[in-house]
């Protein structure tokens, strides 16, 4: 007998109607159900947590950690504070005739 198990029961998992303790009659089916429910959990959830299943061979535990702050926001704001600060100007030149009207196509 084969089982995946959540370490912790977060809220987000809780309302979720998943199951814990979960048993399988192969090997195969608790590993494919794992990867289905760590990556469901990784995106349907409220981001607060991290989901990560790890195979202890009889059994998949799937564990969870804080996730860490997104740091590709900063360099967002960072990247668009650039841009509204910067002295370069990009525009279009009405008069000119356009790519594909130029080509001919």
């Amino acid at each position: 007998m084969y089982k995946i198990e959540i370490e912790k029961e977060c809220s987000c998992f809780k309302k979720s109607g998943f199951e814990n303790n979960m048993t399988f009659e192969t090997r195969e089916d608790m590993i494919n159900k794992a990867r289905v429910l760590e990556c469901l959990m990784n995106q349907q959830f409220c981001m607060t947590h991290f989901f990560e299943a790890v195979d202890y061979n009889d059994k998949i535990v799937i564990h969870s950690s804080i996730r860490p702050e997104d740091e590709d926001d900063d360099d967002i704001e960072n990247a668009c504070e650039l841009v509204r600060n910067s002295t370069v100007k990009i525009g279009f030149d009405a008069a000119e005739a356009s790519p594909k009207k130029a080509g001919g196509n």
